[in-house]
């Protein structure tokens, strides 16, 4: 698996991020940081402090989903994890994420059980239960309608059958999006309540997107 992270004008999430990435039981083929023209030396401090990362900079601001994909063409292995550059994993949660699309079959894509800096559940971190229609519980992992991209894992035979990320969302709902299409092909989303990040606030989704997504 590779991991694919787009960052712009974030560079101390992103350091963040990279350090605790380090401590994963379970490494990538490839760590990938897509640098979205940002202009507060991003790619600088990548260069420096990490050198385990392959570092993509974009010319112009391409916006998050387009990195996304951008980054999936230097991918390597069956499966992609895409994280935001303010998530901070634990030592599991990639195993946990990877070990569950691996053996659920109708899978197409996993996302991680998300929590703010205060260890509270961010609700809008996916859409509700498939079959009630609204979230019941987070002690089991469970089929959702959708699940943003903040943390997730997809196939990357199915993702990129799909034609990768729609960019016509610049960003935001890329992710919910491609729930959907990976439905229409028989593949389902699930979130995996013990592949669990914690979110950093208010840098990639800040209060008035949680807000519309509660």
């Amino acid at each position: 698996f590779s991991v694919v992270i787009p960052s712009y004008n974030g560079k101390e999430f992103l350091r963040k991020a990279l350090l605790v990435l380090r401590n994963s039981s379970i490494k990538p083929l490839r760590y990938i940081v897509v640098d979205d023209c940002s202009s507060d030396r991003t790619s600088d401090m990548v260069n420096r402090g990490f050198p385990e990362v392959m570092l993509i900079r974009n010319e112009k601001n391409l916006g998050p989903t387009a990195s996304r994909n951008r980054g999936d063409k230097e991918a390597q292995g069956d499966f992609i994890v895409f994280m935001d550059n303010d998530v901070l994993v634990r030592e599991d949660s990639i195993k946990e994420l990877l070990q569950f699309l691996k053996n659920i079959k109708d899978a197409g894509m996993v996302g991680g059980k998300s929590l703010d800096e205060k260890g509270k559940v961010l609700f809008y971190n996916m859409g509700g239960r498939l079959g009630s229609g609204f979230i019941q519980k987070y002690d089991k992992s469970i089929a959702v309608f959708w699940i943003i991209e903040s943390f997730i894992a997809v196939r990357k035979d199915l993702f990129e059958r799909l034609g990768g990320f729609d960019e016509n969302f610049f960003m935001f709902g890329e992710g919910p999006d491609l729930s959907e299409r990976l439905r229409k092909i028989g593949y389902k989303t699930y979130l995996v309540h013990n592949a669990i990040v914690t979110k950093l606030n208010g840098h990639t989704h800040p209060e008035w997107k949680r807000q519309i997504w509660h």
